[in-house]
């Protein structure tokens, strides 16, 4: 099946300052009319998705979560999924770098798991706001919970996540990649990232036509060089660097590549 195929990054490029305009909510519908799929690819877990999509009445044909390990379609239904080992997550947590983390938050297809739970913790402040599934567990609990598909770390500033990132990646990357995400750290499994979550997703649906993505973090960068990607205008300099070409908004681009 061969038409154009868009994927945006969600928090900072789609969803700005708590909403999705409606530049961007109609250039989404124009470019779904047209018969091209559109969708989300994010660090989110799916469960935090439904409720911003109902609030803005996006409707969307793919949702890419945890960075490519675990991919939904238009109806939430998982279409691929990928496992961390849990023999490695429970080395990992016991690193005191990790321990320093505002959460550990072990993100599945139904739920997220949180431990070590502190008070700054963006996780609960999302929780409350918007509702999703949330349930605070003891790390060793983490053996007994369904496939974990991304731990996701929280750090006081960039500069720590980029750090804890790098010792990651040193001390386990034959099993994890862990990349920064502002002040985050998301750890899948080895060889997983954005890009790889849209080959997999074209893949899977047999998909066949021009695949166009845009994002504004490091996270966001494996794609947009894999695919030629973009970037926003209120991105960091070293992701408008990396991308063919800057756009005020996902809606611009979109009518841009219509």
């Amino acid at each position: 099946m061969s038409f154009k195929v868009a994927a945006s990054d969600f928090d900072g490029t789609l969803f700005i300052n708590q909403r999705v305009s409606e530049e961007n909510l109609s250039a989404i519908r124009k470019w779904r009319a047209a018969g091209n799929k559109f969708g989300i690819v994010t660090g989110r877990a799916h469960v935090m998705l439904p409720t911003h999509l109902e609030e803005f009445g996006l409707e969307i044909d793919f949702a890419i979560c945890e960075n490519g390990a675990i991919i939904h379609d238009g109806n939430g239904k998982v279409i691929f999924e990928t496992e961390l080992p849990k023999k490695i997550l429970l080395e990992i947590i016991k690193e005191p770098f990790v321990m320093k983390s505002m959460h550990l938050a072990f993100e599945t297809a139904e739920k997220v798991y949180c431990a070590n739970v502190k008070q700054n913790s963006w996780v609960l402040r999302e929780k409350d706001k918007w509702n999703f599934p949330v349930e605070i567990i003891e790390p060793a609990q983490i053996e007994k919970l369904p496939r974990i598909n991304q731990l996701a770390l929280d750090f006081k500033n960039p500069d720590e996540a980029f750090s804890a990132a790098e010792m990651l990646n040193r001390d386990f990357g034959e099993h994890i990649f862990a990349q920064k995400n502002t002040h985050s750290v998301d750890i899948v499994i080895a060889g997983m990232n954005k890009a790889a979550g849209v080959e997999n997703l074209m893949r899977i649906c047999d998909w066949r036509g021009k695949v166009y993505v845009i994002g504004d973090e490091s996270n966001d960068l494996p794609m947009i060089r894999k695919f030629g990607g973009f970037t926003v205008a209120t991105a960091k300099d070293f992701v408008k660097r990396e991308a063919t070409k800057v756009f005020d908004s996902v809606g611009a681009m979109l009518n841009y590549c219509f």
